[in-house]
């Protein structure tokens, strides 16, 4: 009878490591889960320097700010410099007077998105901010 008595207690032991077991990890999985949902619905904002270009008697300084998911945080910044590029040209095909006008500035920040996805060959630039931006007739 001791014999049985032990292995029924042993055999309760077991299974209620095994439950244990597998409570910690659907768990953790669980919470895994949710920290990776968190990153794609949570945004980060990559701040970049100011920009300025000169041509055809205008002069533009702006700054950028790159909107992303805080998953994509660490890609903008490892993607920073080529960033910077993409801004500057923007800005160097960008007609001053259409970007003073309504609206304009709005369509520059759409159109500096879409081809910063195209650049980097993504879709991870959700938004392109223009933080800064000033317009002069003349060179710097």
């Amino acid at each position: 009878m001791a014999k049985n008595a032990a292995r029924e207690k042993n055999l309760r032991n077991v299974i209620a490591i095994v439950i244990a077991v597998l409570a910690i990890g659907f768990g953790g999985a669980w919470l895994y889960l949710q920290h990776k949902e968190k990153q794609e619905r949570d945004i980060t904002y990559l701040k970049l320097p100011s920009v300025a270009i000169s041509r055809d008697g205008h002069s533009m300084r702006a700054s950028f700010a790159i909107r992303t998911s805080a998953a994509d945080a660490a890609w903008a910044a490892k993607n920073k410099v080529l960033l910077e590029q993409v801004m500057q040209k923007a800005l160097l095909e960008a007609d001053p007077v259409a970007a003073r006008a309504p609206g304009g500035l709005q369509a520059l920040q759409e159109k500096v998105r879409e081809v910063g996805n195209a650049t980097l060959q993504s879709q991870r630039i959700q938004e392109v901010l223009v933080t800064d931006f000033l317009v002069s007739e003349g060179d710097l």
